[in-house]
């Protein structure tokens, strides 16, 4: 009975040792069967939260990025829009710079091209009655709109096709037309002075080349029915407030005039206001219209 008794012991020492559930094998008498060693493996989900395990202190940056990169992003986006904004400007100024210096001249061009045939026009009609010759005083030509065109300035230094038309009027819109002759001073060989001003760069540029002129050098203003022909007597640079300059004896106001003189005024330098240039004349010769060259142009 002694034996007996040590078998089952003996079967479950061997069953645990060599063949039991820990090693594999078969269970042994008296245990429940365990799970076969190659059975898988079932992870049961823990009710504790992830988060719950891991202490936060603060937000956690997205894709690693701090405050730093924040501003560096920040930074980025303001310099790429004042980039595009000074691209912009930059358009917009060239723009403005290619109407102001190109196409002003283009209508400036077609304008001067209708006041010719204008004046052709006018011209046609018969003149009205002139004083006796040598008689000063002279009648007093038509009365001219602010605008429309009343002689035409000829240049031989400047060459043979620069004739624009001079229209009355030194508004900022007369202006834009042709030379404009200041009112109130001397018609085209009236007794006093006879004073235009115009553009230098822009509508045309009628006196880009004003500072060009040298004394002698003729200057030739063709009306209805003749020639007047100035001589360059001198130039000089003035502040813009020197309006002594268009007086009827230029900077000697209150003086009566005794010649018949031209003054034509221009901005200068070239792209500024600051100051005037200021080119005077004196007349020096009239022909009638029906000579074949006006005097002073043979030399073209």
């Amino acid at each position: 009975m002694a034996e007996a008794s040590s078998v089952p012991a003996a079967e479950d020492e061997q069953g645990t040792a060599a063949g039991g559930p820990a090693a594999g094998g078969l269970p042994g008498p008296g245990r429940p069967p365990g799970p076969a060693a190659d059975a898988p493996t079932v992870l049961v989900e823990s009710s504790v939260p992830v988060e719950s395990s891991v202490p936060v202190e603060g937000p956690v940056p997205v894709g690693g990025r701090g405050p730093a990169a924040g501003w560096r992003m920040l930074a980025g986006r303001l310099a790429r829009g004042l980039g595009e904004l000074l691209i912009t400007a930059g358009i917009v100024v060239a723009l403005f710079l290619a109407y102001q210096l190109w196409v002003t001249d283009v209508f400036a061009a077609r304008t001067q091209d209708r006041l010719h045939r204008q004046l052709d026009q006018a011209w046609r009609q018969p003149p009205a009655p002139r004083a006796p010759a040598g008689d000063r005083a002279r009648p007093v030509p038509p009365p001219v709109d602010l605008g429309d065109g009343l002689a035409i300035l000829r240049v031989p230094r400047f060459g043979r096709g620069y004739s624009p038309v001079v229209v009355e009027g030194v508004a900022a819109a007369d202006l834009r037309r042709g030379p404009g002759h200041i009112p109130g001073t001397a018609m085209p060989g009236q007794l006093g002075n006879f004073v235009v001003s115009g553009h230098r760069t822009t509508y045309g540029k009628p006196f880009s080349r004003l500072d060009e002129l040298k004394v002698g050098d003729p200057l030739v203003v063709e009306v209805r029915d003749r020639y007047y022909s100035y001589r360059v007597t001198g130039s000089e640079v003035v502040a813009p407030n020197r309006v002594d300059v268009t007086y009827p004896v230029p900077k000697r106001p209150g003086v009566a005039p005794t010649k018949d003189l031209i003054t034509l005024t221009t901005c200068h330098p070239k792209f500024s206001a600051s100051h005037r240039l200021i080119v005077y004349g004196e007349l020096v010769d009239t022909a009638a219209k029906s000579a074949e060259v006006p005097p002073g142009l043979g030399g073209e």
